[in-house]
């Protein structure tokens, strides 16, 4: 079953956060699994036990060689990225967090259920933390010395990663509905910029030392008879190439960049809060269905489509080596050919109910699950 979930937001109470919640839901039946010729082997490297999180946005950090994976209990485990055996764990103590994690600058990163950011060392004693204006809506984003952080609200703060001081900050009014983003939006490219989706179809890029802007640019435009109907946000992780920028709005369109000066590409019509992946050839995108696109990345003509997940919850798509990974619901990942999106291999990783897009280091995946596991995939 697909759910899509939305924030109300009063524009009366912005600063207090959101005046309501409520879900809808398009039932469909999930297109059953057709058996595959698995041509390419998808391996299950290892499983290892994390800390469950049945609210929030919880995406596995990479650092130093080390993972490092948090919950909503507090709990943050460090797993060696290569064999999965846990190095350390510690316990934020009263916290319930609700975003997280992100490792560096001698510090973790985590976001609470009072709209705080917290910054605490490899015993959980807390160093620092900062009042939000909101809940984050994503994990933190460590670059340049600085934590990046995005809440509810729409508004982006960065703060000094050793004593956090506020050093910049921007936000832009949202509109009376929003998509909540299932999976992180914020991209830092190097020191020098973050790229980032915002509600009303739009892309936006800020200097990332002074939170200058940049350029903005619109993926799609609100348009229907009903506000429910003019939702298109921007709620899954933009992509770089080196000369592109790309993203995908919610019941919108995939549209590309040039990434210095902002320049519309092209842009084909295809609805997503999953997220995309670039490469040298081609854009690939996650439906709201499930369907699985390929768009030439200099051109924006239709290559392929993949419909054999349709309604099977599916994930945003990242590059595993050449191929193209996704997970669906139940915890299985699919890999695809990127050349016509044939299913090429399969396996079942045991982290059902996927929190995100898998996080891709080229050879390897990393996913977890909001039960409580962690999978990693070559």
């Amino acid at each position: 079953m697909l759910r899509h979930t939305f924030a109300a937001i009063a524009v009366s109470s912005l600063l207090a956060g959101c005046a309501s919640w409520f879900e809808g839901a398009q039932a469909y039946e999930p297109t059953p699994l057709a058996k595959i010729e698995q041509t390419h082997a998808l391996n299950l490297k290892w499983q290892a036990r994390v800390p469950e999180a049945s609210q929030g946005l919880f995406v596995p950090a990479h650092y130093q060689g080390v993972l490092a994976a948090s919950g909503n209990n507090g709990e943050v485990v460090l797993l060696d990225a290569l064999t999965g055996k846990k190095n350390a764990e510690f316990r934020v103590k009263g916290e319930t967090l609700g975003a997280g994690v992100a490792a560096g600058e001698g510090a973790y990163f985590v976001g609470n259920d009072k709209g705080e950011l917290l910054a605490v060392d490899a015993t959980g004693k807390v160093l620092w933390r900062q009042k939000l204006t909101s809940v984050l809506s994503e994990p933190p984003v460590l670059a340049a010395g600085m934590v990046v952080t995005h809440a509810a609200d729409g508004r982006l703060t960065a703060f000094d990663a050793k004593d956090g001081k506020s050093i910049w900050t921007q936000w832009q009014a949202p509109p009376s509905l929003m998509v909540r983003a299932t999976t992180p939006v914020m991209l830092a490219i190097g020191k020098e910029v973050l790229v980032t989706g915002i509600a009303g179809g739009k892309l936006a890029v800020y200097n990332l030392q002074s939170g200058a802007p940049l350029w903005e640019g619109t993926v799609a435009s609100p348009r229907g008879g009903s506000e429910l109907e003019r939702v298109t946000d921007v709620v899954s992780q933009p992509q770089f190439d080196g000369r592109r920028v790309c993203a995908v709005a919610y019941q919108g369109r995939v549209a590309c960049f040039d990434a210095r000066g902002g320049n519309l590409v092209w842009a084909r019509e295809v609805a997503s809060s999953r997220g995309l992946a670039l490469d040298s050839r081609a854009a690939y995108v996650t439906g709201e269905d499930g369907a699985i696109w390929a768009f030439d990345i200099e051109t924006g003509r239709n290559l392929w489509k993949n419909d054999a997940l349709r309604y099977r919850d599916v994930s945003g798509p990242v590059m595993l080596g050449k191929n193209i990974l996704v997970l669906d619901g139940e915890g299985y990942a699919h890999l695809l050919a990127s050349e016509d999106g044939r299913l090429i291999g399969r396996t079942r990783t045991g982290a059902e109910g996927t929190l995100s897009q898998p996080v891709s280091l080229g050879d390897a995946a990393y996913v977890q699950g909001r039960n409580g596991r962690l999978a990693v995939l070559n």
